[in-house]
C-alpha cells in the first residue's frame, strides 16, 4: 500500500479516536503497569538500579519531616529513603495496584506509606510547604512534567529539593520506531489517541523548571545500553513497562504483533535507554 494513504488513514484513525474522547489516559498505562509488575524489579529495575541508586546518593541524609516518591512503582526508591532517613516519613505514590501491591509486600518498616494516585493530582492536594524532599524515578513522562514541577515548588520549604530520572521521548528509539511503523501498515489497529509528554531534550526541562523557581543544581544526561534476552521481544517490553499505556493503544494480536517483531527484530543490539538526571533546589 502506497505510504501517503497509509499515513492518510492512519491520521484519520487518529483523529476519529480523538473526537469520540478515546484518550490514552492514566487508567491505561496502570492497566499496562499492572500486568509488568510481578516481573518488574527482576526484568527492568535490575538494569536501572545503578542510575537510580547514583542520583539517589547525590541527596542529604538524615532529613526529618514527610518525604514525597512519586511514581513508586514496586517501591525499591522509598526503601532506600527510609533507610537514608530515618527519622522522616515516607510517603510513595503510583497509579498500579499491582506495583503498589509488590511494594506493600518488600516494605521493610512501617514508615512508608504508599498510596494509589495519580502523582500530579496527589501534589495538588497536599498542603504547602509540606516535603522535606520530593523524587520521582522513570515516570515524570506519565505525567504532565512542567504541572508537576509547580506543584513540588509549592510543597517544598525554601532550599529543598526535587530529585528525578525522567526518560526523553528518544529513549529505545528502535523499539518507538517499529511501534509507529505497526501503527502506519494496521492503523485500524490503533484503539487510542495520544498526546506525547516525554521531554524532548534538557534545555525544554531547564526552562519548565526555571518557570517553577526551581534552581538546577546537578543535571546530567545520559544513555544505558540495553541487551533484551533471546527470543521475541514484545512479551519482554510487556514485562518491563516500556510499552506501558503504548500496548494498550495498539492491538498487537496476530499479524500485527508479528509484524512488530520482524520490525524491530534487526535493531535489538541497538537499544539505548536516553534520560536526564537532575536535582533542583526551591529557590
Amino acid at each position: 500500500m502506497n505510504r501517503w494513504l497509509q499515513l492518510a488513514q492512519l491520521n484519520a484513525r487518529v483523529a476519529g479516536l480523538a473526537l469520540a474522547g478515546r484518550w490514552l489516559d492514566h487508567r491505561a498505562v496502570a492497566a499496562d503497569y499492572d500486568h509488568a509488575a510481578p516481573t518488574y524489579e527482576r526484568v527492568w529495575l535490575s538494569h536501572l538500579r545503578q542510575t537510580t541508586d547514583d542520583l539517589l546518593q547525590r541527596l542529604p541524609v538524615n532529613l526529618p519531616g514527610r518525604i514525597f516518591d512519586l511514581g513508586c512503582g514496586t517501591g525499591y526508591v522509598a526503601r532506600r529513603l527510609a533507610a537514608a532517613h530515618p527519622q522522616a516519613t515516607i510517603t510513595a505514590v503510583d497509579i498500579s495496584d499491582a506495583m503498589l501491591h509488590q511494594a506493600r509486600g518488600q516494605a521493610d518498616n512501617d514508615r512508608i506509606t504508599f498510596i494509589p494516585a495519580d502523582m500530579l493530582a496527589f501534589a495538588r492536594q497536599q498542603p504547602a510547604e509540606s516535603a522535606a524532599l520530593i523524587v520521582s524515578t522513570w515516570a515524570l513522562g506519565y505525567s504532565h512534567p512542567a504541572s508537576l514541577f509547580r506543584a513540588c515548588q509549592r510543597l517544598l520549604p525554601g532550599g529543598a529539593r526535587l530529585a528525578f530520572i525522567v526518560n526523553y521521548a528518544d529513549t529505545l528509539a528502535p523499539v518507538f520506531r517499529a511501534f509507529q511503523r505497526t501503527m502506519l501498515r494496521f492503523p485500524s489497529r490503533v484503539r487510542l489517541a495520544a498526546w506525547p509528554r516525554f521531554p524532548l531534550h534538557w534545555p525544554w526541562l531547564e526552562r519548565a523548571l526555571t518557570r517553577s523557581q526551581l534552581a538546577v543544581e546537578w543535571h546530567e544526561d545520559r544513555e544505558l545500553q540495553i541487551t533484551p534476552p533471546p527470543g521475541e521481544l514484545l512479551p519482554w517490553l510487556r514485562q518491563t513497562g516500556i510499552l506501558a499505556g503504548f500496548d494498550a493503544m495498539l492491538d498487537f494480536s496476530a499479524d500485527a504483533g508479528a509484524f512488530f517483531e520482524a520490525e524491530l527484530a534487526p535493531h535489538r543490539s541497538a537499544l539505548a535507554h536516553h534520560f536526564a538526571m537532575a536535582i533542583a533546589r526551591r529557590l
